[in-house]
């Protein structure tokens, strides 16, 4: 694999990495704002085309991707694109997306089915949802959250704008936790925002911790807060 931190971002996206090689990525994501955005979009991108569908992968299949992607160069991200022109950044993206959105099916957790909300109306959707259900939920800190859950719709939704402003080395991350095993449902960019998922599986806890900028394979700190959507 390349030693150039920059074209790391795919495979990081994927949790391709060796333990070693996303410690040095995290740590290079600090300083680079460009990997730090390239990292969400196909986090983003992978949770969207996984919401399509959830099948059971052969047992071979993650291992070939994997390979494949090894061997998938990519160029350096541009950080001053010129405008209206077509990077090559977004050819690279796409593929790995692709690969990204078969490995979160292949993940066998259901957690294809969450996504972090791009538009504030849909938290507000949920809230205002005829059958809408709502918890005030402590976090370890002290702070309130509310959540919302809508059978009808299918969906939970989290304001989370009393959650403190982090620094830009930080940022909060969304946790599907199914029998003790927590994986990564996306990051909270904006507190400001909110989030809105579609309701987890029966016995999947939601999580939110505070971890380093790009986020992490696994959970670094203490939940600030877990709840379990079915008890909202």
């Amino acid at each position: 694999m390349s030693t150039d931190l920059h074209t790391l971002s795919g495979a990081y996206a994927l949790d391709a990495l060796s333990d070693e090689e996303a410690k040095h990525f995290r740590m290079h994501l600090r300083d680079c704002a460009s990997c730090r955005e390239e990292v969400r979009e196909l986090r983003q991108a992978a949770a969207r085309m996984g919401e399509s569908e959830a099948k059971p992968p052969p047992s071979s299949l993650k291992a070939r991707i994997l390979a494949a992607a090894d061997q998938q160069p990519q160029a350096p991200p541009k950080v001053s694109p010129i405008e209206g022109a077509r990077s090559p950044r977004w050819r690279v993206r796409i593929a790995a997306a692709a690969v990204a959105a078969v490995l979160v099916i292949a993940a066998g957790f259901g957690i294809s089915q969450f996504r972090s909300s791009d538009h504030q109306s849909d938290v507000a959707q949920v809230f205002q949802a005829a059958d809408a259900h709502e918890a005030r939920v402590k976090t370890r800190t002290g702070d309130t959250v509310t959540v919302a859950t809508s059978r009808r719709l299918g969906k939970m939704a989290v304001e989370t704008e009393a959650l403190p402003r982090l620094s830009e080395q930080r940022v909060y991350q969304i946790w599907a936790i199914q029998h003790g095993t927590p994986v990564s449902a996306g990051l909270l960019d904006d507190p400001d925002r909110g989030a809105a998922m579609a309701l987890p599986n029966a016995g999947t806890l939601v999580a939110i911790t505070v971890e380093p900028a790009g986020g992490s394979r696994a959970p670094t700190t203490a939940p600030l807060l877990q709840v379990d959507p079915s008890s909202v």
